[in-house]
């Protein structure tokens, strides 16, 4: 959501098993009740540290797929220890977050939620994003999650938020590349 680079096909070692690399692909996700329930009541564990993991998210990505750090302006030739002290990963964070926020708050208003989250991709069409870019901001995601959420952080809550994931990149990617659907 913000970033464009070429990735090596490297991948690190996830701390635990249920969040492997790769996980993600991108395709239309209908959203049980089960899952939205799972999503809003992990999202009030993670709303008082939503720019906390923001930034471990972002921190992460950068930390696994150092190529990506540079193609923000802001963050180009910055150390990560300046970085995760810097104004502009917070606003980016924050910004991020709110997105994660809006699809959470509108899980039962699929349409406009789609609608917003189309109108972002295109918004990020310049920096050309793919399914691999999304990919990767997912799996840093659900590791930020993981660590945000300790042992509040279950099977069932990050196949919810891989759900919420893929719900989310579906509509941005037509939106960057243009697609209607």
């Amino acid at each position: 959501m913000g970033c464009s680079a070429s990735f090596p096909n490297h991948t690190t070692p996830w701390k635990k098993p249920t969040c492997a690399p790769g996980d993600f692909q991108i395709a239309s996700v209908s959203l049980s009740h089960n899952t939205k329930n799972t999503l809003r009541e992990s999202w009030k564990l993670v709303e008082p540290v939503k720019t906390e993991t923001g930034k471990a998210m972002f921190m992460r990505l950068f930390k696994t797929h150092p190529n990506i750090q540079d193609t923000f302006p802001s963050f180009k030739g910055v150390s990560l220890d300046e970085l995760m002290n810097s104004r502009s990963l917070y606003l980016h964070a924050n910004r991020v977050m709110a997105v994660v926020e809006n699809a959470i708050s509108a899980l039962d208003d699929a349409d406009e939620v789609v609608e917003s989250l189309t109108n972002l991709g295109k918004k990020h069409q310049p920096w050309s994003l793919t399914q691999e870019h999304f990919r990767v901001l997912g799996d840093a995601l659900l590791w930020a999650l993981q660590e945000m959420l300790n042992t509040e952080c279950t099977n069932q809550v990050i196949e919810a938020w891989k759900e919420l994931f893929k719900f989310i990149t579906r509509p941005m990617l037509n939106g960057v590349e243009g697609d209607v659907f």
